[in-house]
């Protein structure tokens, strides 16, 4: 009979444990944040460029530009 009570036992024990219940909550929400996003585009290259072809000339001034034009370069 001594056998059989701390078999007995550890099965209720067993029994008691396997009964509960658990519940797990987990937080699924995600936050998305939007930034303004600046840009900056820098020209400088082409604009260097475009003055480079169009000085690189072998004549006169006055051969590319007309009489005004030079008058608002000087």
């Amino acid at each position: 009979m001594r056998k059989l009570i701390i078999p007995g036992i550890l099965g209720v024990m067993l029994m008691l444990c396997a009964c509960t219940r658990h519940h797990v909550t987990a937080d699924t929400t995600h936050r998305v944040e939007i930034a303004p996003i600046h840009v900056t585009v820098d020209i400088n290259l082409k604009v260097q460029r475009a003055l480079d072809d169009a000085l690189s000339f072998q004549g006169e001034m006055s051969d590319i530009f007309t009489e005004e034009e030079l008058e608002l370069l000087r």
